[in-house]
């Protein structure tokens, strides 16, 4: 990022938070570390450790420029070590005339040597693996195209392991809560809306070595996968890809556009749409079928998670009272095991429901304001608890200051992490700094806006990452 636009990332940035440093919350009666907003903001231009090689890596870690590769024959007073076991070729590593000898087995284990020796490892056989492959192999970051597209044979297969990919996805999605209990690290991720380019982008600048497996810390993804962007089935697919490589540290919630009477609309996102693009890359038949097998995995999707339980993420927002604050079990009721997944908000309630009506209503009221309410604008007119009409529909609500502070504070939290929302530097602090909103999409519907990500410590510290939109 340029000094200027830096300084002006961050003067957008101080404003949102009310100017000055960033705000400390109240320390948690826990005694566990406060969580802190602080800033980062800047274009990750850094290397890739995944583009370096191998000596290249043990130089970094033993400190010495001149580090030999791991396989290369040793000569001088340094004798070589016999390999250990399952670790053909390695021997301690030395600097010539030096008395200073580093091994690589303290750093390597079999599964950091069979991705650096052999990437294609056979343990990575599922359809995530393949479908991971396929995508990163695949694209071009200089023309921000994929080279498969025009192979016909190819696109068929990538339609029969898409299909195998969502009936694992949604096994694995199926089986987690509505609501996730989430540590840190973790890294949030906002809106994508199709654009590969930017979701590639930050994937390949975070996953160490390019694998998930071995990447120490954990994501989230705040939802709205699809529509707006031309490349909303890749988008969704590399997600799910890296859901099922590793169930337990790659968390994707369930946005407004995860449903089918939005990313269906092909009268008002034309070509944009989920359903339409499935159909221009497998034809009518394999598009349709793929287009509703990829629905039926978003409706296994969760609504929230809470981050060390004092950070709540959703979509859009919380959810409004249902009865009076003073019987506040808003998060109970997400916790309770038979809350149920609707394929669709715009669809008729069951009546067989076994739930009953009363709970069955609740629960969709609920689902409705986690994945589409927004932060109320300044002046606009709320009720007594901070709640208020929001202009994208009748039943859609907005929530003010008050709201969240209520939430946070009844169940014991500090922060709110959410998405749904362009903002011009892909992230914005409230001015209370209890409500984050994070957009992972640049230039969306070329307005020229920056994409963000979050990071998340265990020391409660947050870190805003920005992108600036390409030229």
């Amino acid at each position: 990022m340029s000094k200027p636009a830096a300084k002006k990332a961050a003067a957008a940035s101080s404003s949102s938070s009310g100017g000055g440093d960033a705000p400390v919350v109240a320390p948690p009666a826990s005694g566990k570390a406060t969580f802190r907003i602080s800033t980062m903001i800047k274009s990750i231009e850094g290397e890739n450790i995944a583009d370096r090689t191998l000596q290249e890596v043990l130089a970094r870690a033993s400190g010495r420029p001149d580090v030999r590769d791991p396989d290369t024959p040793l000569t001088g007073k340094t004798k070589a070590a016999k390999p250990k076991s399952g670790f053909p070729n390695f021997r301690p590593v030395a600097s010539p005339g030096s008395d200073v000898s580093f091994n690589p087995d303290s750093i390597t284990t079999p599964h950091t040597y069979a991705v650096v020796h052999a990437p294609t490892s056979p343990k990575k056989s599922s359809a995530g693996a393949k479908v991971f492959r396929l995508l990163k192999k695949a694209w071009d970051s200089e023309s921000h195209s994929f080279s498969y597209r025009d192979n016909p044979q190819v696109v068929m297969e990538l339609s029969h392991d898409a299909l195998e990919l969502c009936a694992e996805a949604a096994k694995i999605l199926e089986s987690e809560p509505i609501f996730l209990k989430l540590s840190s690290n973790v890294f949030v991720i906002g809106d994508v809306h199709g654009n590969f380019t930017d979701l590639f982008f930050f994937m390949n600048k975070l996953l160490l070595f390019g694998d998930i497996e071995m990447t120490p810390y954990s994501f989230l993804a705040l939802g709205d996968y699809v529509d707006r962007g031309e490349y909303s089935v890749e988008c969704v697919l590399l997600c799910l890809a890296l859901k099922c490589l590793s169930p337990s540290t790659f968390f994707m919630l369930r946005g407004n556009h995860e449903d089918p009477m939005v990313n269906g609309d092909t009268m008002t996102y034309g070509d944009d749409c989920l359903k339409a693009q499935c159909t221009i890359l497998f034809g009518e038949d394999t598009g349709m079928t793929v287009w509703d097998t990829l629905n039926g995995v978003f409706r296994s999707m969760p609504l929230a998670a809470c981050i060390d339980g004092k950070i709540f993420c959703s979509h859009g927002g919380i959810p409004r009272y249902y009865g009076t604050p003073e019987n506040d079990d808003r998060i109970r009721v997400m916790e309770s095991k038979d809350f149920p997944r609707f394929r669709s908000l715009f669809e008729p309630l069951d009546p067989s429901s076994s739930l009953g009506r009363d709970k069955l209503e609740r629960c969709w009221v609920a689902t409705f304001d986690l994945m589409w309410s927004d932060p109320s604008d300044e002046g606009a007119e709320l009720n007594q608890w901070g709640f208020g009409q929001n202009d994208r529909g009748e039943s859609i609500i907005s929530f003010g200051e008050l709201a969240v502070e209520n939430f946070l504070t009844t169940h014991g939290m500090e922060l709110m992490f959410r998405a749904h929302q362009e903002k011009s530097d892909g992230l914005k602090l409230s001015k209370s700094a209890k409500c984050l909103t994070i957009f992972s999409s640049s230039n969306y519907q070329g307005h020229g806006n920056g994409a963000g990500v979050v990071y998340v410590s265990p020391t409660g510290k947050v870190k805003m990452i920005m992108k600036e939109p390409e030229a």
